[in-house]
């Protein structure tokens, strides 16, 4: 670099300068000896190979002559990783996800997700609740409000309700969607992954909506992929990324003491209002109830082997019925409430306020685990 802080060409005879050191070096090929990237189909020479590349797409596209250009499908652009080419690729078929070099599908979510398309949103996050949430009802409809919830948890509910739409085109924007979440959820990892904080305590801030966010997560891996392969235990498996995320989230949720009932009662002070302490505490009892049933749904002889630099033994990733430290789920009425009235006929019919002293242990999940791991 001259004193003028711009990059000089040291050719002799040359006094050519640049801002960049990127341009300078681009200058220096003409410097050098000649190496030509020549066309195959009408011998033209270039110096560079993307400038070769122009070339073919513009004079001598569909030529037969013309090298196939190795384009990455649509997954392993968006995850940066390396393309082999297909479809289906190695890279897709490892991660099991579906496998596509056309862009339709992505220009089909964004159309779905775009600012301005709240209408299709709601319509997606209605049939999330109509059609999964009374099979997982682990997060509060009454209380839910979807301009006040991360994004996660928002996207992630519309990726099931895409794919409960049972139409072609939703569902294939359902897993481009799960493609991108998978990518946010990694790159976040040090909000939310409390495995990997030496500071991790029950006296920490629980990520709840997030790591309701994981659990959707990991629910679609298992029924929005075909052909799920089965275990000798009859039992599905996840791929070797999803149960590596299933495996931080459980290990998150034991750092943070979020299956001991004492520890979720300490959330609280006598002074707040008596539904705020019931939506909360019953939204954790149910969040960790649906967290065991999928752990225990999903095989324990395959998908562990794969993952490097992680401990997922069944051990670690696996909650047992000994773990839910806790009692059952109560306030159905309350909590099946969506609107206000119907709130309010649900507490006149009896509703059991939450002791914030009463750790009711004799009620405990845990007192009947040896029945339940029967189940």
């Amino acid at each position: 670099m001259d004193p003028t802080g711009k990059f000089g060409c040291e050719f002799p005879g040359c006094n050519a300068s640049y801002a960049r050191k990127g341009h300078l070096n681009r200058h220096k090929v003409q410097h050098a000896p000649q190496r030509s990237f020549r066309c195959l189909v009408c011998g033209q020479g270039f110096r560079r190979k993307d400038i070769l590349r122009r070339h073919m797409r513009q004079r001598h596209e569909g030529s037969d002559l013309a090298p196939s250009i190795k384009q990455a499908c649509v997954n392993c652009r968006h995850l940066k990783s390396r393309c082999e080419g297909g479809p289906p690729c190695t890279g897709c078929i490892r991660r099991r996800m579906h496998c596509s070099f056309n862009d339709g599908p992505r220009y089909r979510l964004r159309q779905a997700l775009e600012p301005g398309s709240s209408g299709k949103i709601q319509h997606f996050l209605k049939l999330y609740f109509e059609t999964f949430h009374p099979h997982w009802p682990f997060i509060h409809q009454g209380s839910f409000n979807q301009s006040k919830e991360t994004t996660l948890l928002v996207q992630s509910m519309v990726v099931i309700g895409m794919w409960s739409s049972g139409v072609q085109s939703n569902r294939s924007a359902a897993i481009e969607l799960h493609a991108i979440l998978n990518s946010a959820i990694y790159e976040q990892r040090e909000k939310w992954d409390a495995s990997i904080s030496k500071d991790a305590s029950s006296n920490c801030s629980w990520p709840i909506p997030m790591y309701q966010a994981i659990l959707l997560h990991v629910i679609f891996s298992l029924i929005g992929k075909g052909n799920v392969d089965l275990g000798l235990d009859l039992k599905p498996s996840l791929p070797a990324t999803d149960l590596d995320l299933l495996s931080s989230l459980v290990l998150s949720c034991r750092a943070l003491g979020m299956f001991y009932y004492p520890n979720m009662l300490a959330r609280y002070h006598p002074d707040d209002l008596a539904d705020y302490v019931l939506v909360g505490v019953e939204e954790v009892k149910r969040f960790d109830i649906a967290l065991f049933r999928v752990c225990k749904s999903i095989g324990s002889d395959r998908g562990e082997t794969h993952l490097e630099h992680r401990d997922t033994s069944r051990a670690r990733w696996q909650v047992t019925a000994s773990e839910l430290q806790f009692p059952m789920p109560k306030n159905e009425l309350m909590w099946n409430a969506i609107t206000e009235n119907e709130w309010k006929a649900a507490a006149t019919e009896g509703m059991e306020c939450i002791n914030l002293s009463d750790s009711m242990e004799s009620q405990w999940i845990s007192n009947s685990s040896e029945l339940l791991q029967l189940t």
